[in-house]
């Protein structure tokens, strides 16, 4: 199982730093392997939440090399079993991300978290969102009701309890 965590690449509410820290932990003990943008901000803190649990973490990175991970875009290394360089940049990136994960969870967000959410809608892929995270996903169940066509806003689940919310997804893909 694969599951992406897509979202803020600051860390803007230390709360929600938890919050992200503890769905990366939920997902590694749940032998889940973690996904993300091999980024900063909250995706980071939940693959050092799986990490930290001695979890699986695989980073799709926009660089075309490590080098370029660490220098240019400064991204982090420490946190990851193995890291992508899809040379794709950004948002480029954003679409093996998600094709390759079963489902997603956006932690807050802008723009490239809005992006990961309508290609994983658009592929009605299971998407979990931390309420109250901020951001994106403050209006992500009025864009949902805008773009439903076939029953996709279904398969979005909304929880801002951080075990609840894993276990929630992990129970939609069955």
């Amino acid at each position: 199982m694969k599951i992406a965590v897509c979202g803020s690449n600051k860390e803007l509410d230390k709360e929600i730093t938890k919050k992200a820290f503890e769905i990366g932990k939920e997902l590694a003990k749940r032998e889940v392997l973690l996904l993300t943008g091999s980024g900063k901000g909250y995706p980071y803190k939940a693959a050092k939440g799986a990490f930290s649990n001695n979890g699986k973490v695989f980073g799709v990175s926009p660089a075309k090399d490590e080098e370029e991970h660490i220098n240019m875009y400064n991204f982090p290394t420490d946190a990851f079993t193995k890291i992508e360089f899809t040379n794709l940049g950004i948002p480029g990136r954003n679409l093996p991300l998600v094709k390759e994960a079963n489902a997603i969870i956006i932690i807050s967000g802008q723009i490239g978290s809005l992006n990961e959410f309508t290609i994983a809608f658009h592929d009605s892929k299971v998407i979990g969102i931390l309420e109250n995270s901020g951001q994106i996903t403050d209006i992500i169940e009025e864009i949902a009701k805008i773009c439903d066509k076939n029953g996709e806003k279904e398969n979005i689940i909304y929880s801002s309890d951080p075990k609840e919310l894993v276990s929630l997804v992990l129970n939609k893909l069955k």
